[in-house]
């Protein structure tokens, strides 16, 4: 795994080293082929906010890690938000370890949830391990651990997302799956959210195999994002997602570094018609269904754009895709998170999302072995722009 130190800290976040219009013409042709098996489908392959909070999110913020081995520095404008309008700052205190202040949200500090994804070209893993208020109770810092697959932390570029609530007008719910080890529990309540009000529980499976139902309206659709919570270098992935009564349920498996299953904590948020902040912002999502086709339209059910068009994904090469949303025209601006899919232990990371030739909103995708090989692989991928 090549390090990051000494990288061009000053590099653009959205780099376009492939021709705009040449993806573009292909992604315009690559409608109507057949479509795969759906997240439910058992025989697929690798698919405490309180109960009585039913507003949607009171804050929300995202940011952008730019700078892998700066001390302190202020993320990229563009690429960052916080609702209050005020600064926000990361912080490095070691290799690969990360503090995200987000000013004037501590008061939401004890709420929420956080998504972490890393970003660039190479294989790694980024967990959050911890979100809470400064010592002054105006700041909320959002502690971000990244990794190589073999364990080491390193120095490396990454994207967060904090939001306080969930969603009311669509279906944004999440959990903080603050128990490894419990065979069967409710989650932390400051740190869960239900749309509906009702109340999430978990399940452990097995070793690192875990079931989360979140009652309420059942959404036959929809996307999983699910994010490491600790200071390993274990991850997670999502398993599949069902409409099952009494609402969602959504499988999601951990592994170690060896690539073992291992139990975990984790933060996981399950979204349809939205985003992953709840808010109802300019935003857009897929399950990427078809590792293995050059060009395709991922399955019509799982997919979203607030524009209403049709999503294409190319591959590039073996393990490296593009995502195309057509007239979504965000341009080069927001925050893009990815969750590997399935049963076996793969990390994918991200690099988006990126403006293109006729409005077009897009996102790269890159998916790696254990042992940092890629693969191609399924995913689920969301943007959102504020």
């Amino acid at each position: 795994m090549p390090s990051i130190t000494g990288v061009d800290e000053c590099r653009p976040l959205r780099r376009l080293p492939r021709s705009r219009i040449m993806r573009a013409a292909v992604l315009a042709a690559a409608g109507g082929l057949v479509l795969g098996f759906l997240p439910s489908a058992a025989s697929a392959a690798p698919l405490s906010a309180r109960p009585t909070i039913v507003a949607g999110p009171a804050v929300t913020a995202y940011a952008y890690a730019n700078k892998p081995t700066s001390h302190s520095y202020t993320p990229e404008k563009d690429y960052s938000y916080n609702s209050t309008g005020e600064t926000i700052r990361i912080t490095k205190s070691g290799p690969g370890e990360y503090t995200v202040d987000f000013d004037g949200l501590g008061a939401y500090a004890d709420q929420g949830t956080v998504d972490v994804s890393p970003e660039g070209f190479g294989a790694a893993v980024c967990s959050v391990t911890s979100w809470g208020p400064d010592s002054t109770g105006t700041i909320l810092q959002v502690g971000v651990d990244c990794y190589a697959l073999s364990g080491t932390r390193m120095n490396d570029y990454f994207e967060v997302a904090f939001t306080s609530g969930g969603s009311t007008s669509g279906t944004t719910d999440y959990v903080w799956a603050n128990d490894s080890t419990a065979k069967s529990y409710t989650p932390n309540r400051d740190h869960q959210f239900n749309s509906s009000g009702g109340t999430n529980t978990i399940e452990k499976l097995g070793k690192g195999q875990y079931e989360v139902t979140m009652p309420g309206p059942v959404a036959t659709d929809g996307t999983v994002k699910v994010t490491a919570y600790g200071t390993t270098s274990d991850a997670c992935e999502t398993d599949g997602w069902s409409a099952e009564s009494p609402g969602q349920e959504v499988d999601v498996d951990c592994f170690n570094k060896a690539g073992q299953a291992a139990n975990d904590r984790f933060t996981m948020t399950f979204t349809a018609a939205n985003d992953l902040l709840g808010d109802g912002g300019a935003s857009g999502y897929v399950w990427a269904n078809e590792p293995s086709s050059s060009s395709y339209v991922p399955d019509t059910l799982y997919q979203y754009d607030t524009v209403g068009t049709q999503a294409s994904v190319i591959m590039f090469t073996t393990g490296q895709w593009e995502v195309a949303f057509p007239s979504a025209g965000q341009g080069d601006t927001g925050d893009e998170q990815v969750t590997a899919y399935g049963s076996d232990d793969t990390h994918c990371v991200e690099d988006g999302p990126a403006g293109a030739v006729g409005g077009t909103e897009s996102g790269d995708v890159y998916c790696f072995d254990n042992s940092g090989n890629p693969v191609n692989d399924y995913y689920t991928m969301q943007w959102l722009v504020n």
